[in-house]
């Protein structure tokens, strides 16, 4: 079961998933880690003191009530997707999915957009990193893919920096354009080959493009909301929060 001091930590998804599965991101509240990464960081990645990322890694799962060591990947931006549950031993993965009780699917975060998968009858779970170079290279299409029925498929969008906070050059856009002619619509043209770009809304029209139509979105910003979440752009030198989804 879940701690009852969750709320404190834990933002649960917001979706018609099966009550068997548990889906959502850690907050930055309650961990030990020191500044910059002051609080509940996850990442070990990002050069703060292992130790401390271990406690606050072992903090998190007895919160969540997690029996397992959640799968962490080494994210490289990339489109691969791992499937658990079966024998690997590489993680370089930006993305995981299980068809496994208690195999806990996690992806880390600083502005990219943390994306959960779940069939409805929440039998096929999955977690994904979407950056701007993972989509434009097809990671969402590449995760869709490994499930029976994308039909079947709830999607969950989480925290992730918005569209007002988010210039990005010619580079950005020619790629994700190169990926789907349909993604320059998430472009706002800000000045001379600048963008606002709306991560949220390009992994709204690739999802739609691979059929699923149930997508819930948190619509909570990383960079404006501080205390809850880090942000790479805000900071710079920063800490991840973790997204995660297991079934019992």
């Amino acid at each position: 079961m879940i701690n009852e001091r969750l709320d404190k930590f834990w933002l649960s998804a917001e979706w018609p998933a099966p009550d068997h599965i548990h889906a959502g991101i850690s907050l930055r509240h309650g961990g030990i880690s020191n500044k910059p990464f002051n609080g509940l960081n996850l990442a070990k990645h990002v050069n703060d003191d292992i130790e401390a990322v271990n406690k606050n890694r072992e903090k998190i799962k007895q919160i969540l009530g997690i029996d397992s060591e959640p799968v962490w990947l080494n994210q490289t931006h990339s489109n691969k997707i791992i499937s658990l549950g079966k024998l690997t031993d590489n993680f370089d993965a930006d993305g995981s999915i299980s068809s496994t009780q208690k195999i806990v699917c996690v992806v880390l975060t600083a502005d990219c957009v943390p994306l959960l998968l779940c069939n409805k009858t929440g039998t096929q779970i999955g977690a994904i990193h979407v950056g701007w170079k993972g989509l434009s290279c097809g990671i969402i299409e590449n995760a869709v893919a490994k499930f029976s029925e994308p039909k079947s498929l709830f999607a969950w969008i989480g925290p992730n920096i918005t569209k007002q906070h988010y210039e990005v050059g010619r580079d950005v856009l020619n790629a994700c354009v190169a990926h789907s002619e349909d993604l320059k619509n998430a472009f706002d043209p800000v000045k001379n080959n600048h963008w606002l770009c709306d991560l949220s809304k390009l992994a709204k029209i690739i999802l739609k493009k691979c059929g699923v139509g149930a997508i819930y979105e948190c619509g909570l910003c990383t960079y404006e909301n501080s205390d809850l979440f880090y942000s790479y752009r805000r900071d710079g030198i920063t800490g991840r929060n973790a997204s995660m989804i297991w079934m019992e």
